[in-house]
């Protein structure tokens, strides 16, 4: 599976983990391509993890940090094969935002961590 690059989101697979960082307002573009990434990525994965790593201090202000991160709440929804989903942040308004969202994700259970509990987010998705 090839790593996915755009101006502010990466992502790569690494069994059973998807490493996805978003570095700033990701637009139209770069949600279309995220998208097509996790399409081909579920043909070929029957379960997998995802760490979602949104920092704060990348984006304008936080109206565009929940904006971004509720598109990609979006695309989450979507994701049948994948059980658990991190979102790490050092916004602690975004980590409550997720907790909200993931009550409607039931395909997959949600959990939020500071940015300074890596190591916990890791174990984490781990566990599964």
């Amino acid at each position: 599976m090839n790593d996915l690059n755009t101006a502010n989101l990466t992502a790569k697979f690494e069994a059973p983990i998807v490493w996805l960082s978003v570095n700033g307002p990701v637009d139209r573009e770069e949600t279309i391509q995220t998208i097509e990434w996790f399409e081909t990525l579920g043909e070929s994965q029957d379960s997998y993890q995802l760490y979602l790593e949104i920092p704060k201090m990348h984006f304008p202000d936080l109206g565009s940090v929940r904006k971004t991160f509720l598109s990609l709440a979006d695309i989450m929804r979507g994701l049948e094969a994948c059980e658990k989903c991190a979102v790490v942040t050092d916004s602690p308004f975004l980590r409550s935002t997720a907790k909200i969202e993931g009550t409607a994700m039931p395909q997959m259970e949600v959990d939020s961590f500071g940015i300074v509990d890596l190591a916990r987010a890791e174990d984490w998705l781990e566990a599964a």
